[in-house]
């Protein structure tokens, strides 16, 4: 049976391999660690003891074909501290935008990266207030949970899970 266990890692080729490296570090908190001998230079990063985003350094170039082709448009992680974060991005002049989507608790702060990808920062907000939710639920981090869903939907989603045999682990 085929099946996904996660987001293994984003891989990022880049003329820019210093300043791309001081990005992650600064604005994720992910940390250069242990890489295999390859041919090109780069930095595996890690979150904790996983290795999530590969940098492989490039020669320098022009860049892709304007418009959207073919390409990764973003990737995500769920975060904490809205306030804190916001500030930040501020402070290093990156750019960024916040968004509001869908009927879920989450709000969002996109932020370029430099070489023009995007990651998507969600916090975890209370309707009604605005503000982020502390504390927060049991397995916040799992999506379905965050969404507002219908008697019939939230029975299908429990249904779905009670015949899922390795359920998302806690962290």
């Amino acid at each position: 049976m085929r099946r996904t266990m996660g987001l293994h890692h984003v891989n990022i080729e880049t003329c820019k391999l210093e300043e791309t490296r001081a990005f992650y570090e600064d604005v994720v908190g992910l940390k250069v660690g242990p890489r295999p001998r390859l041919s090109l230079p780069g930095y595996w990063m890690y979150h904790g003891a996983q290795p999530v985003l590969h940098l492989i350094e490039i020669p320098a170039n022009d860049g892709v074909p304007a418009g959207r082709l073919n390409r990764i448009d973003h990737w995500a992680s769920l975060a904490e501290g809205y306030d804190e974060t916001v500030a930040f991005v501020k402070s290093k002049g990156y750019l960024y935008r916040e968004a509001d989507i869908g009927d879920d608790h989450l709000k969002r702060v996109f932020v370029k990266d430099p070489n023009g990808a995007t990651i998507e920062l969600a916090f975890l907000m209370d309707k009604a207030t605005g503000r982020e939710l502390t504390p927060k639920p049991e397995n916040w981090y799992i999506g379905a949970k965050l969404y507002e869903l219908d008697e019939a939907a939230n029975k299908a989603l429990e249904d779905f899970k009670a015949r899922t045999k390795d359920p998302v682990p806690a962290e």
